[in-house]
């Protein structure tokens, strides 16, 4: 399966742990197969960073460096316009330029016009059920 994980999901999993931290500890074993473009990875490191400064005794920064390292980063060649929220475009864009068929976001609240059916949203614990349905 191939998946694209919103930046909130991964500072969730770094510091909150949950369903979140299960996918990402999924995904170093990879499987699923996390994709990103740079900017996104570099999104990633930058939320990371941003986060560490502020709650540095509840961080797993040892768990960032591994998972930087197991995503399959793809070139961008959609540019799309299709959320309701601007920056997640570039999620979903992802996820057309790699063939993976769903975003990771936990926020209920991300939507985007018709125009991409291919894409679907789930959470981290929507992931990990199918995972674990799908035998992982």
């Amino acid at each position: 399966m191939k998946i694209v994980i919103d930046t909130s999901v991964v500072v969730s999993a770094f510091f909150f742990g949950g369903p979140a931290r299960q996918l990402l500890e999924c995904v170093m074993r990879d499987d699923p197969a996390a994709y990103a473009t740079r900017e996104i990875a570099e999104e990633y490191e930058a939320a990371i960073a941003k986060m560490q400064s502020r709650k540095k005794e509840t961080a797993r920064a040892d768990l960032a460096l591994p998972f930087i390292m197991r995503l399959h980063i793809v070139v961008p060649k959609s540019n799309l316009a299709v959320c309701r929220n601007p920056g997640e475009d570039k999620f979903v864009a992802c996820a057309m330029d790699s063939n993976a068929v769903y975003v990771v976001d936990d926020d209920q609240k991300v939507s985007f016009n018709g125009a991409h059916r291919s894409v679907k949203m789930m959470t981290a614990e929507a992931c990990c059920q199918l995972l674990s349905l799908c035998g992982q």
